[in-house]
């Protein structure tokens, strides 16, 4: 049966702030929602493309870094916004190029809607800042309020 939602927290938890997409992630898959299938534990951007491969709805949610961050500011973007904007991601290839690659090799999903939170540090350490920390609440509100629609 395939879900009717994927929910991907991108992140690594041995990075400080790099760790709250997994955090965030975990939150979901805690309430058993059915219909939802939750992954974490991505650490290449390449993987997303199986992972969201054949998924009519995906929600991922990733740190982001970059000269206008507020630590701890949430937004939201779809594919299309990602286009228009340039997302400063913290790894290698972000989302913007990852929505390029998976639309040239048709692997994108029906509806594609990401969650950036901005986030200070993501040196080596476990555990996120203050500032972090306290947005995942909201964040896991947005996230629900998401999948109601």
């Amino acid at each position: 049966m395939t879900p009717d939602v994927t929910i991907i927290g991108i992140g690594n938890d041995f990075r400080r702030d790099d760790g709250v997409g997994p955090a965030v992630a975990e939150r979901i898959a805690e309430r058993g929602l059915p219909g939802v299938r939750v992954l974490t534990g991505i650490s290449e951007s390449t993987a997303l493309l199986d992972a969201w491969s054949g998924a009519a709805r995906v929600v991922v949610v990733d740190a982001v870094a970059g000269g206008d961050a507020a630590p701890g500011r949430i937004r939201r973007w779809t594919a299309a916004d990602l286009q228009a904007t340039k997302v400063v991601s913290s790894h290698t290839l972000g989302l913007t190029q990852m929505c390029a690659l998976g639309q040239a090799l048709s692997q994108m999903p029906d509806e594609l809607v990401l969650f950036t939170v901005d986030v200070v540090d993501t040196n080596h350490g476990l555990g996120l800042t203050r500032a972090v920390a306290a947005a995942l609440p909201g964040l896991v509100e947005l996230i629900l309020a998401e999948l109601s629609r």
